[in-house]
């Protein structure tokens, strides 16, 4: 096993469809709020459903408040992930499928009972939203 290996991150296009309009909404999201052109519409466009827009800034907020450094988030036309990118993704993903023990599992060492609630809570409303997408 290589150092390269060990701290590669997946690309956007070897994740799942859902898991991509994810990431891409963080980052559309981040970089319209910094030019002052966001937009819900282009935001609901980006995951695939309008009813997602308020579950993913509260999942978001949740996040940001409970992350112990400013969440990282690569630039829009880089295609590998952050590990932040990663994590995020990782704890929908344990929130979609009811993983309560998954999901403490990834960032109890980084996140309190309270932030992970909160966060675990607010990915499990977001998920509902985007789920119906991949069915």
């Amino acid at each position: 096993m290589t150092l390269h290996t060990l701290i590669a991150t997946p690309n956007l296009d070897d994740i799942a469809a859902i898991h991509a309009r994810l990431v891409c909404a963080m980052r559309y999201v981040h970089l319209a709020r910094c030019e002052g052109k966001y937009s819900c519409r282009t935001l609901a466009a980006r995951i695939g459903t309008s009813d997602a827009v308020r579950p993913f800034h509260v999942f978001m907020d949740e996040a940001g408040r409970a992350w112990p450094e400013p969440i990282a988030l690569n630039r829009p036309c880089q295609m590998a992930l952050s590990y932040d990118e990663m994590l995020l993704i990782d704890l929908c993903t344990a929130a979609a499928r009811n993983e309560r023990g998954v999901f403490d599992e990834l960032v109890e060492d980084m996140i309190g009972r309270a932030g992970r609630n909160s966060i675990w809570t607010a990915a499990r409303r977001l998920m509902s939203t985007v789920v119906v997408i991949v069915r």
